[in-house]
């Protein structure tokens, strides 16, 4: 099953005629809001774990353009653990990032972006209950998209470098489909692995994108691990949220 899940999403991606980075997926895409403009993501998500559910409620992503080329991020949840013998709230981390576009699409080459970005966190308490990551991380990545005829490939390709658990590579894939004029389907394959490509977290993720007008949207995806249950890796994910672009 998971074999006939994992060629399925990539027909869909495949086969797609837009593609989309960013919320409501884990991979990102070379786009920016604009100069001057403010793309504001609030959402509530789910994350199952062996050890109980997470909820981060709200999840705020705050993007401002400063030119046509550069993103400023930055990006917080206020998390909830809840689980057998434990319970926080808490601001859990805080993500920080500079997004630049240094190469627009051409007829022969893709559109480009580094996107890097540090990642600090607020509750050492899940850290040591390995919902998070203890420690500082800085995270060097590039997205890249190219345009063939209708359908344009969205991919991500970085380095997460962690103050106490060492290198990863994060790895993803992610594309749209625009089913009417304001209806687009999303699906997406996210991979983190270590530095020797021992494989940590494996997910997919389908969902949507819903345009009430042209400046807010309703966000929606799901997904989970590729592996089967029981190993140390997400069994659920849920990502609900609001997109205003202001």
């Amino acid at each position: 099953m998971r074999s006939i899940l994992a060629v399925f999403l990539l027909v869909l991606l495949s086969a797609c005629a837009f593609a989309q980075g960013g919320p409501p997926l884990i991979t990102d895409d070379p786009g920016t809001p604009g100069n001057h403009h403010w793309e504001i993501n609030v959402a509530s998500t789910i994350t199952d774990l062996q050890l109980g559910k997470v909820y981060e409620l709200p999840h705020l992503d705050l993007n401002y353009g400063y030119g046509n080329n550069l993103q400023l991020k930055l990006e917080g949840p206020l998390t909830i653990l809840n689980s057998p013998g434990h319970s926080y709230t808490s601001l859990a981390y805080s993500d920080w990032g500079v997004k630049w576009r240094f190469q627009e699409e051409t007829k022969n080459l893709p559109a480009m972006s580094t996107y890097p970005q540090i990642l600090f966190v607020g509750n050492q308490e899940l850290a040591r209950l390995g919902i998070l990551d203890p420690g500082t991380d800085f995270y060097l990545p590039m997205e890249a998209t190219k345009t063939f005829g209708h359908f344009i490939l969205d991919g991500e390709f970085g380095l997460l470098l962690r103050q106490f658990t060492g290198t990863q590579v994060s790895t993803g894939v992610c594309a749209e489909y625009d089913l009417l004029k304001n209806l687009a389907l999303l699906g997406e394959v996210h991979f983190i692995t270590s530095s020797q490509f021992v494989r940590d977290e494996s997910v997919w993720n389908l969902g949507f994108k819903y345009d009430f007008t042209e400046h807010e949207s309703l966000l929606f995806s799901a997904g989970r691990s590729f592996l089967r249950e029981g190993d140390d890796e997400p069994g659920f994910l849920m990502y609900l949220g609001v997109q205003f672009r202001v």
